[in-house]
């Protein structure tokens, strides 16, 4: 609200409070009032602080008294309880207040014979009572529209729990998945656990224990203590979150708001934007237009707005009761983490395993030397997100890559030699000289965990396994650096590999005569449909050296190979 409307809502109340209003200005308030907030609250401070209007209140009108007599608490000073009771004894006072009398003029004089002129005919004698009378009588007109305003709707049904995670509800009866939340209700505690709700304008709300909050609308939930996250649909703009000593009004966002039982409260805003207004109860004085990226503490005692950093993983956003699943708003999966047994936000205890080309299986004792493997496809039976793992051969052409039968059309044909298993590790910084290369490269270590990989090597993901564990979310791309991963001195200057990314069989990437020196930025966008990820590591196809094979130090390390995530 700017300072021309503030201006325009004080001429309406006083124009109403003295009776001089006309129905066109009366309507007009009665709008500003019905679609915006902030005049609303505006207008009840205006009259809390008309000393006039709540010294009229003290006062029996039959029995005037001295002006140093007229006092009592202002109105403002009340509690919420108090001051409806006072709007209740107004619109009563209205109902009985007897019908105001006006004193009739005094009769002229009687006409002098003389004097012909004519005489100035005076008007109704002000009486101050009735004066008073009129005004308490306007005063409570306007108190009646302001409180059909604030008085609460009568409760009906708003949102509904959509899914919880070990909860516990205090002293609010059974509630679970599919249950109604009413508004205006006694406040709804929420002891433990975490619980997701959707209003009925499709705002989708998660709450996590403690907190205590109740919904006054659909469109807006009072949290006295706790943390709230929202995701608010077009349908939804407007919603609200009440805090002690704030209010914060969505502009089209994704917002946290953590109320702290000292009284403090954080927003934290990570899309769109949001109004934030600060102050207790009544008087908000203070407000700010928040945009993404933006975060702020309103102090619990002076109401003041401080900003602080963003917290990207401060509050749950979503959860999936029936997979244990929690997400934070993370925004990477780690492959290797997921490989490794952990949810893929690097909670895994193992730091390495690797698996055995031969049969697809963890192996237990494993011993480096070279084999030749199996020219056919291996599935991967001990990790619920690896497919399956094969060596490609001497035989060009149709190579099987997937368990639904995706074929590598046109793959290179190899010495069908491998030296090492597939390994992944949770760590990969101790490779030195891979860690150089990566320092000049443009993409930023992150320590996401590494797939090793010696040439004649494919290994295939099972995305759709990758997306059970999301849920509600969808992977949006794969990401990875690759580079000859250097043994030190013993790794020759010309070793190189050639490398294939395919996606269901198709080539989506390559990278031919990758060399000890060079580093490869892989990045693959992921369709819905796409279900098999396939790395592919072979020889280039180099003679011999020294009596060993071409690909003896042909090794490629996939560093930070990650998956994009996004809300849809």
């Amino acid at each position: 609200m700017n300072d021309r409307q503030a201006m325009r809502i004080t001429e309406l109340l006083l124009g109403c409070c003295s009776g001089s209003a006309d129905p066109k200005e009366m309507a007009e308030l009665e709008s500003l009032l019905d679609r915006n907030p902030e005049a609303l609250e505006y207008s009840v401070e205006i009259l809390m602080d008309l000393n006039y209007f709540h010294c009229l209140t003290q006062t029996p009108l039959s029995e005037p008294q001295p002006a140093e007599e007229l006092t009592g608490p202002c109105m403002s000073e009340l509690d919420p309880q108090q001051q409806m009771a006072l709007l209740d004894d107004f619109a009563e006072y209205e109902k009985h207040a007897a019908a105001l009398k006006i004193t009739p003029p005094p009769e002229p004089p009687a006409e002098s014979p003389i004097e012909k002129r004519p005489t100035k005919q005076p008007g109704p004698a002000a009486n101050k009572y009735s004066l008073a009378a009129a005004i308490l009588s306007a005063a409570a007109i306007l108190m009646i529209i302001v409180y059909a305003h604030l008085a609460p709707p009568p409760p009906s049904e708003v949102a509904t729990v959509t899914d919880c995670l070990d909860v516990e509800w205090a002293a609010a009866g059974p509630i679970g998945t599919g249950s109604r939340i009413v508004s205006n209700s006694r406040p709804i505690r929420l002891v433990r656990g975490i619980a997701k709700l959707r209003t009925d304008e499709m705002v989708e709300v998660v709450l996590e224990a403690p907190t205590e909050f109740t919904f006054r609308s659909s469109s807006e939930i009072s949290l006295r203590y706790g943390k709230l996250f929202a995701r608010v649909s077009e349908q939804g703009s407007g919603f609200s979150v009440v805090t002690p000593n704030s209010r914060i009004v969505d502009l089209g966002t994704e917002f946290g708001v953590l109320s702290h039982i000292d009284g403090n409260t954080e927003v934290h805003l990570y899309k769109g934007r949001a109004n934030l207004f600060a102050g207790r109860q009544q008087k908000r004085k203070v407000s700010e237009l928040l945009s993404a990226g933006a975060a702020r503490k309103v102090d619990s005692f002076t109401s003041n707005i401080r900003e602080i950093a963003l917290e990207e993983r401060a509050l749950i956003r979503d959860i999936d009761s029936k997979t244990g699943f929690i997400w934070r708003g993370q925004k990477t999966v780690r492959l290797a983490d997921l490989i490794l047994g952990g949810s893929g936000f690097g909670t895994a205890v193992q730091t390495q395993i690797e698996l055995d080309p031969q049969t697809g299986k963890i192996a237990q004792n494993p011993v480096a030397g070279y084999r030749k493997g199996p020219e056919a496809f291996i599935p991967i039976p001990d990790n619920p997100y690896l497919d399956g793992i094969f060596v490609p051969g001497s035989s060009n052409g149709d190579l099987q890559v997937t368990s639904a039968g995706h074929l590598f059309r046109d793959c290179p044909q190899t010495s069908g030699l491998y030296y090492s298993n597939i390994i992944c590790f949770k760590e990969w910084t101790f490779f030195e000289p891979l860690q150089k290369t990566f320092d000049q490269s443009i993409r930023k270590v992150d320590d996401c965990g590494l797939l090793y990989l010696h040439s004649n090597i494919g290994l295939t993901i099972d995305l759709n396994a990758v997306r059970r564990a999301f849920p509600g979310l969808r992977l949006a791309s794969f990401s990875s650096f690759v580079g000859i991963i250097r043994m030190g001195e013993n790794t020759p200057e010309f070793s190189e590999a050639d490398l294939w990314i395919l996606i269901d069989g198709q080539l989506r990437s390559s990278r031919r005569a990758l060399r000890a020196e060079e580093g490869y930025p892989v990045r693959i966008d992921l369709a819905d449909q796409d279900q098999f990820l396939t790395l592919v590591v072979t020889d280039s196809g180099r003679a011999y050296v020294d009596g060993q094979p071409a690909n003896h130090t042909d090794t490629c390390g996939f560093a930070e190979p990650v998956f994009e995530l996004v809300k849809p």
